[in-house]
């Protein structure tokens, strides 16, 4: 397992500390955000940047993928770093997309360990991206009708080896947050919570994905229960029905969530800080970034 030494520790401590500094004066409760996937997979990045902040954006979640696979170079992740400073959008998080293939519950010691090893660099690379937050999908107990493991182990596995990695995020002052997603895994914002508390650490925290959580609750009622242990926000909007979201999200008001209840809900947890919505790239809309955008601000204003 690659180690860092403390002199990029204490680098990627002070540069996370200057991005939550950049984030919190870009004025208001929350900060627009938009993710990568939301371009063009072959677009530069740097005009990724560029096309969030002419549509409205003032951050961009990024995966570690493409330009950030954890072969890059700190010289060359800190360039990328530069290209959004110069662009005027913030790095809201980093993705740590290399758990998808090796996941905190797998079976197989060395494949945890390469997991721990991939939020490890991550947690350099957001020093090097002025960035204070991780996105991470731990493991899956399943996907759809498949079963890969069990809640109770995937529990226990993830638990042991967050906790491996929980003091390289304390030293660099980046924050870890688990989002919710398809996995089956922390069904109920109790069960949540309870996860998040176990750590007893700022620095284990929940990404909050407001449509996903239609499968299985109410988002309102997952922010208030999970309060000020929500990090960062991802935005989208799906159809619910007592079977549970049908088909692809759609814009950000086309849906059933009760973007007034939850814009309630976060102003009673007093979150401020970033939000983002998470949508594919649709090469039919040239226009969609725009009104994603505009979306957002009519969500926004209801706060």
């Amino acid at each position: 397992m690659t180690v860092i030494n403390r002199r990029q520790f204490a680098a990627a401590a002070g540069a996370a500390l200057a991005g939550l500094a950049h984030a919190q004066t870009s004025g208001g409760r929350f900060t627009k955000s938009i993710c990568r996937v939301n371009f063009p997979k072959q677009m530069p990045i740097e005009e990724c940047f560029r096309q969030a902040k002419n549509a409205g954006f003032d951050a961009i979640e990024v995966p570690m993928l493409d330009e950030f696979v954890p072969t890059a170079t700190a010289d060359q992740v800190k360039a990328i770093g530069d290209q959004a400073m110069k662009a005027g959008v913030a790095i809201a998080a980093l993705w740590v997309s290399p758990l998808g293939e090796n996941p905190l519950n797998h079976p197989d010691a060395e494949v945890r360990a390469k997991g721990v090893e991939a939020i490890q660099k991550a947690i350099e690379f957001a020093g090097y991206l002025n960035c204070d937050g991780l996105l991470l999908v731990p493991g899956y107990v399943g996907y759809g009708s498949k079963f890969f493991q069990g809640y109770e182990v995937t529990y226990e596995r993830i638990t042991a080896e967050l906790r491996k990695a929980l003091p390289y995020a304390e030293q660099a002052k980046v924050v870890m947050a688990v989002e919710n997603v398809g996995n089956r895994f922390l069904v109920s914002p109790l069960d949540a919570r309870s996860f998040v508390d176990q750590f007893r650490s700022p620095w284990l925290r929940f990404f909050f994905d407001i449509g996903n959580i239609l499968t299985h609750g109410f988002p309102q009622d997952w922010i208030l229960t999970l309060g000020p242990r929500i990090k960062r926000l991802h935005a989208k909007n799906r159809r619910a029905t007592p079977r549970g979201p049908q088909g692809p999200p759609g814009g950000l008001l086309e849906g059933d969530v009760d973007w007034k209840a939850v814009m309630s809900a976060l102003v009673q947890v007093n979150y401020r800080g970033f939000i983002s919505p998470e949508y594919g790239y649709n090469p039919d809309d040239p226009d969609q970034l725009k009104k994603l955008s505009a979306e957002l601000d009519t969500i926004l204003a209801m706060a």
